[in-house]
């Protein structure tokens, strides 16, 4: 997909909260929002910038990982032997 794009300025911000206590061991990390602004300029049809943006948005990892919930697989070792946190 070939769009013309003169210009591009993006900005991302994550909203961090926490909650819980270190001490009680319930601590917990989230981030609720993540907001990005794009500013385009291009030639080219709207139409047309906005499929390629739906293609970008749809084809970054790091936004499908953010919005859809995506597992750890984890392996701890502890001086040099398995080890799990349960």
């Amino acid at each position: 997909m070939k769009v013309n794009i003169t210009k591009v300025r993006a900005e991302a911000s994550v909203h961090f909260d926490i909650t819980g206590s270190v001490l009680a061991g319930t601590i917990l990390a989230g981030a609720p929002k993540v907001e990005t602004r794009y500013e385009i300029e291009s030639p080219d049809e709207p139409a047309k910038v906005a499929a390629m943006l739906r293609n970008a948005k749809n084809g970054c990892w790091v936004r499908a990982a953010v919005a859809n919930p995506t597992p750890f697989e984890e392996t701890l070792t502890l001086n040099g032997q398995p080890f799990s946190l349960d």
